[in-house]
């Protein structure tokens, strides 16, 4: 692979339009996301992490509109801005501040590189508490902390984007962005079903994947889904059965992945864009070496298989037929549990 402009530190936030943006944030608040601020054109949402707003909602159809990614320094500005079809660097006029260059992926998705932006205050984050769990006996007396509500999300850790060929997509990021592959699924009879991608912070550990890239059965583009760090296991499980209750759409959980490690559970907005709340990723640095998998052989550590909406986003013949190969490979693997996908 060639050598990246520049090395992005983080996943900063996404763009997301919603068609009734009432309903959109009475469903986001559900999830755990505070806002922060409202302007005439969007609402910004934030997680408990000092971080700017993670999330900027605005009226339109049901999807994500762009992605974010915070850069180091000014000087990483300057230089995405000199590639091909990059904006030049503007003043971002929203109530973070900062900078940023604009781009379109091959698939046209907008990736907006950020800097200079205004953090803000942490705010209370999940209860916290031991557990007397391993023959350990360190908690004395009631749990404490646990209460029924929204979980409290911390940051944006991740997205899946969904394309005809992930490969080449992950190959764009690399070049510009600095992701690296960190474990692969392979689909039955070759090419790739799913590529993790980290970010490149050198010996420091990071999240096993900043970006997943995966294969689209409807061979469409999108982004199948965004995922927010939550603050422990009571927390996601609170924040469960509190959208349960809302009567919230569960697409896909509560589970533990294979690749990542991430205890998840996945939920759907009213238009079926989907959200995930997350913990206790695993964590790789430069010196980790990736791995690959055939998808016929890939189980979840534990948990349900997904829903056919987590699974297949859009109908068509094109995803019959591939879902058709996916579940025939199972069978011959012997999978009980042929509907299962490795998305993250």
């Amino acid at each position: 692979m060639t050598r990246p402009i520049i090395k992005v530190k983080r996943l900063a936030y996404v763009r997301v339009s919603a068609p009734d943006l009432d309903e959109a944030e009475s469903f986001l608040v559900q999830f755990g996301l505070r806002v922060a601020t409202r302007t005439d054109s969007a609402v910004y949402l934030r997680g408990t992490d000092p971080e700017p707003p993670c999330y900027v909602l605005s009226q339109g159809a049901a999807e994500v509109t762009a992605i974010a990614f915070e850069t180091d320094d000014a000087a990483d500005l300057e230089a995405i801005s000199k590639t091909d079809g990059a904006s030049a660097i503007e003043k971002l006029d929203e109530p973070a501040g900062g900078q940023v260059v604009r781009l379109r992926d091959p698939n046209g998705m907008q990736v907006e590189i950020v800097h200079g932006q205004t953090p803000l205050e942490p705010l209370a984050a999940a209860p916290s508490h031991v557990l007397n769990v391993d023959g350990r006996r360190e908690r004395q007396g009631p749990l404490p902390g646990v209460h029924p509500g929204p979980a409290h999300v911390r940051r944006l850790g991740h997205l899946v984007l969904e394309s005809a060929d992930p490969v080449s997509l992950y190959a764009w990021y690399h070049e510009r962005f600095g992701l690296r592959k960190s474990d692969e699924v392979l689909l039955p009879g070759g090419g790739t079903q799913m590529r993790f991608a980290a970010l490149d912070r050198g010996p420091e550990f990071v999240d096993h994947h900043v970006v997943g890239f995966q294969y689209a059965l409807d061979e469409g583009t999108r982004v199948q889904h965004m995922a927010f760090e939550v603050g422990n296991l009571d927390d996601l499980m609170a924040g469960h059965h509190h959208l349960k209750a809302k009567k919230r759409r569960s697409v896909w959980g509560v589970g533990r992945h294979r690749y990542g490690g991430q205890i998840y559970d996945y939920w759907a907005n009213p238009w079926g864009v989907i959200h995930e709340h997350w913990i206790d990723t695993d964590l790789v640095n430069e010196d980790t070496v990736p791995s690959d998998c055939e998808f016929a052989d890939l189980e979840e550590y534990w948990g349900p298989p997904p829903s056919v909406s987590f699974v297949v986003s859009r109908w068509n013949w094109k995803a019959v037929r591939n879902l058709a190969r996916l579940l025939a490979a199972r069978l011959r693997a012997g999978r009980p549990r042929s509907a299962e996908s490795p998305s993250h």
